[in-house]
Order: C-alpha cells, then sequence, then structure tokens
C-alpha cells in the first residue's frame, strides 16, 4: 500500500522536482533516520513537529531515549518516510543516502548531519540542524549550557572498550579526555588495539572504560580486555565508566560527558 502510495506521489509532483519547499507553517514538521539523528531532533523540535524517530529512539544507546516515549516509529525506508509527507528528514547514517534525491523530488528537505572530529565541532551541527527545523534560539540556550573544559589534572588515562579498542589521538575521545583535562596514555593515532604487553611494562593508573556489560552477545570472548592480565591492570587502577549514550554519536552532549569524568577525579582526590 505503501509503495503505491509513493508511486502515486512520485507520478503526481515530477513536474516540480525543482520547485522550492514551502513549509506549511513556521516550523517544519520532521522525520528523523537514525539515532544520532534523534538526538538533535529531540533537544531541538518541537514535540508537534516530529511525526517520526528511528526505531532505536528508546535504545539504551540512545542518549535522550526518555523524550523519545509516546513519538511514532519510522523505519528509514524511502516509502515509509515519504508516506508521512514530512517537511524535512534529519539524517546522519540512517536509510540509503540514495533515497535522499528521492525526497528532494518530493518537495522533502533533507538535513545531513556531519561528524564532529573534536568536542567544540559539535556546536556547529547543532546550530546547522536548528536552522533547518527553525529551532535557531534553541540551540543557542543548550550550547550556552555546554560545560567548558576543565583545567589539565596532569593525569593520562587510557580508554578502554569490552573489544580490546582503545582511542588514540584525533578521536572524540581524545577531545573529552582534553575536555576533562586529561592526557591520552594511548599516544597512537586514531582507534587501536591495546597493548597488552607495554600496559604490563607501564600500568595504566586512570582508566575510562566504556560498553562493558553493554552488550556482552557482541563481545569477542578472547579480546585483550578479557585477558587475565588487563583484568588485573584494571582492578588495580582507577575506573571511571563513560556513560555510552553519550559517546555514541558526536553531540554536544559529550562536553557532560567530560565534565562528569572531571568531577569523578575531583570526588576521588
Amino acid at each position: 500500500m505503501r509503495l503505491r502510495l509513493a508511486a502515486l506521489l512520485l507520478m503526481g509532483l515530477t513536474g516540480f522536482a525543482s520547485a522550492e519547499p514551502v513549509f506549511p507553517s513556521p516550523r517544519p514538521t520532521i522525520v528523523s533516520l537514525d539515532y544520532c539523528a534523534d538526538q538533535f531532533v529531540l533537544a531541538l523540535a518541537d514535540r508537534e513537529q516530529i511525526l517520526a524517530l528511528s526505531k532505536d529512539s528508546e535504545r539504551q544507546f540512545s542518549h535522550l531515549r526518555g523524550r523519545a516515549a509516546g513519538i511514532p516509529k519510522v523505519r528509514a525506508a524511502a516509502e515509509d518516510v515519504v508516506a508521512l509527507a514530512p517537511d524535512v528528514v534529519v539524517r546522519s547514517w540512517g536509510g540509503d543516502a540514495r533515497a535522499l534525491g528521492l525526497y528532494q523530488r518530493f518537495g522533502i528537505r533533507t538535513v545531513q548531519i556531519g561528524y564532529a572530529n573534536d568536542v567544540e565541532g559539535t556546536g556547529g551541527l547543532l546550530r546547522e540542524v536548528a536552522a533547518a527545523i527553525g529551532q535557531g534560539p534553541r540551540a543557542e540556550a543548550i550550547l550556552a549550557a555546554v560545560p567548558k573544559p576543565a583545567a589539565p589534572s596532569g593525569r593520562k588515562a587510557l580508554y578502554v572498550t569490552p573489544g580490546g579498542v582503545s582511542a588514540g589521538k584525533d578521536t572524540m575521545i581524545a577531545s573529552i579526555m582534553t575536555h576533562a583535562g586529561l592526557e591520552n596514555a594511548n599516544t597512537g593515532s586514531g582507534w587501536t588495539s591495546l597493548p597488552l604487553e607495554s600496559l604490563v611494562m607501564d600500568p595504566p593508573g586512570l582508566i575510562l572504560a566504556a560498553f562493558f556489560g553493554f552488550d556482552d552477545d557482541a563481545t569477542d570472548r578472547w579480546s585483550v580486555s578479557r585477558h587475565p592480565v588487563m583484568r588485573r591492570l584494571m582492578a588495580k587502577a582507577q575506573v571511571i565508566d563513560m556513560d555510552e549514550a553519550r559517546v555514541s554519536c558526536g553531540g554536544w552532549f559529550v562536553a557532560d560527558e567530560a565534565a562528569d569524568i572531571a568531577a569523578a577525579l575531583e570526588a576521588a582526590r
């Protein structure tokens, strides 16, 4: 039924493919295609603007999952989205990128959220989405409340995940560490494997742990993080558990994660 509806709409609107969309109200209606896009929509939009969120919007890894309750959910399939007739589609990675041209043919604007390499870059993404959905002042209010970077503590931290993956330079995790007043103990670049032998020679005093117990079924039981030696190293170190929902997507809320890490360090003094 939805496929037939999409086909009929497409035939009827082909002649208007190049026309600029006209919003029926000052603030456009929205469909969000993935849980990263959901965070921006939930933070910025009025509830009546949101026609649907992604099916993952209430999952544990969705930061603003509490706000998603009661809002319709939709598959990221083009025919389902078109059937809702939104003014704007907001997307980070969800759905088929080839459908973006189809949405435009239906007069549906698409907002493609970019990727922020560091904490500072997240503010620009928030402002871009806000401008597209008529919520500029709300973005400024959110950003005004974002915590400032903590003073350098002189301490180093190692990021550890159950899959044995760590974060080196030029990653969002490294930027979070800097905002928390920490130095990154991982001197590599990008995402790296945990160097168990090196860690034995120079044990980490502080570990930032994320995703432990988050999805045990998907974790490799033979990963470095499951090794008895690594477990002993973690038992001897100060471990701060990160909020996985804050680091699953590159949004402004990563600054809140950095602030909480800094607060945990201060409380442990």
